[in-house]
């Protein structure tokens, strides 16, 4: 056995031995991250208000977290390297909050869910990896079965083809975000990241609360506080930190996987939580998207490797 071969063994091990608690870690993520859109709605708030006061939070928490646990403050550096995903981040966050208040969470989720047919070949473009473009194929079926969902939404009022364009906006500054803070994220701790990215998001949603959409960021009650504070800590930290502790442990294809689940979890709690309505023609639309993205995730996987 060679030197590498020794090193690699016992990493290898603990992997693998660490895999149940990694799930573990990634199933919490993939609940508090469908629980979002649900907050959301719940705080009955303006979208943008929401956005800001969250991103605030969401600073002072990970500012607070890389002090203890590096003993250090942010400098110029990891600002100037945040700027770009720090501003794609904030925009997504603007952009799907006030998507998800002007349509149905279903729609929402289920447009927002095809997000890696859009990061995974532009990764292959940007960043030269291998993946046969031919294996998107599947994705057509993910499409069709977003189409389901959303020409066969409940004629209730809730649904709108207005909020669904500003998920789509929200899945593109999505996609931007993923793939500009690939380089962030490399020889940085996920507490220096967060840290980094959350101030810039949160003068992004400023900036376009007073000076674009004009809301009074100031429009907040005691009962808004107390989803904006959940969304914060659930969301904004505890599952952003249990995600990259997860990616340790579990394989990428594995969580890609297993995220598909989460709209589905979303439908769920807005039909728990919401009173929302669901067909039973929608549910055949979602059973297709998540089908076309399990498809897409296990064929991509297969090229890599």
């Amino acid at each position: 056995m060679s030197a590498k071969e020794a090193v690699l063994v016992p990493t290898t091990r603990r992997r693998l031995e660490g895999r149940p608690l990694g799930l573990a870690a990634l199933g919490v993520v993939i609940l508090l991250f469908s629980l979002g859109s649900t907050l959301v709605k719940l705080a009955h708030t303006p979208s943008v208000a929401i956005a800001f006061w969250r991103m605030l939070l969401c600073s002072v928490i990970w500012s607070a977290i890389l002090r203890v646990s590096e003993r250090r403050w942010l400098n110029w550096a990891d600002i100037r390297a945040a700027l770009l995903p720090g501003l794609a981040f904030g925009l997504n966050i603007v952009l799907f909050f006030t998507g998800v208040t002007k349509t149905t969470i279903a729609s929402a989720e289920f447009t927002g869910a095809l997000t890696p047919l859009f990061v995974v070949p532009l990764a292959a473009v940007l960043f030269h990896e291998k993946v046969r473009l031919a294996s998107f194929s599947f994705g057509l079926v993910s499409l069709a079965g977003l189409a389901v969902v959303l020409f066969n939404a409940p004629s209730n009022g809730e649904f709108s083809w207005r909020g669904v364009a500003w998920i789509g906006c929200a899945l593109v500054m999505w996609t931007t975000y993923l793939l500009t803070s690939r380089t962030l994220r490399q020889g940085r701790s996920v507490a220096t990241v967060m840290a980094s990215i959350t101030p810039v998001a949160t003068l992004v949603t400023l900036v376009v609360g007073l000076v674009f959409v004009r809301e009074d960021l100031v429009e907040i009650t005691w009962r808004s506080v107390v989803f904006i504070t959940l969304l914060a800590v659930l969301t904004g930290t505890i599952a952003h930190g249990l995600m990259v502790f997860a990616q340790r442990l579990v394989p990428i294809g594995v969580i890609s996987m297993l995220q598909v689940s989460q709209p589905g979890l979303s439908v769920l709690w807005s039909v728990w939580f919401l009173s929302s309505s669901v067909r039973p023609i929608q549910l055949v639309g979602m059973a297709m998207v998540v089908l076309g993205l399990v498809l897409v995730t296990i064929q991509t996987q297969r090229d890599r490797d």
